[in-house]
């Protein structure tokens, strides 16, 4: 059992920019289900929630509020493809921060620096929007993408931003 760490490689305000650097990540991974995503967004008051749930009505919502109250709230909703994920992510990210994970994926083996086997306990991959933490605890202006990895492997996180040129952009931060 263990956290991933979460590297950012990209922080902008155009959401497409993200979106495209994801995807180009995506295509390095030497295995990836597109279905094997989900959306979060977080509620915290009654229009967002109203708006949230209009957009997605199959969205689930957990409650967090105390004594019975229904906000803050959390939103799930499952991704199937990657073209509608695209869309549910720019129609919660108009209202609120969000992030869509992408974690049923394999990171390929970097033999040249050490990395010999595939990383696919730790792999995941991350758009933060609205933010550059991956809990999407303080609004932003900026979207952040994250490649997640196992702690310690900065290596891999620098290698894989290289591979779509970018770089790593930050500090680690304790992941999922």
């Amino acid at each position: 059992m263990g956290n991933t760490r979460a590297w950012p490689v990209l922080h902008t305000t155009d959401l497409n920019e993200a979106w495209n650097l994801a995807t180009a990540l995506l295509k390095i991974a030497s295995w990836y289900r597109p279905d094997a995503c989900y959306l979060n967004a977080w509620a915290n008051t009654d229009d967002e929630l109203r708006r949230l749930t209009e957009t997605h009505p199959t969205a689930s919502v957990t409650p967090y509020g105390r004594d019975g109250a229904t906000l803050p709230a959390s939103l799930d909703l499952a991704a199937d493809d990657s073209e509608r994920s695209r869309e549910n992510l720019r129609a919660w990210a108009d209202i609120t921060s969000c992030h869509i994970l992408w974690h049923d994926l394999k990171w390929p083996p970097v033999p040249e620096l050490g990395l010999e086997y595939e990383e696919y306990k730790y792999a995941e991959l991350e758009i933060a929007c609205h933010s550059h933490d991956i809990h999407c605890e303080e609004w932003t202006p900026d979207h952040t993408v994250f490649v997640h990895a196992r702690p310690g492997h900065d290596e891999r996180a620098a290698w894989l931003a290289r591979q779509v040129g970018a770089e790593v952009v930050g500090p680690p931060e304790f992941g999922w």
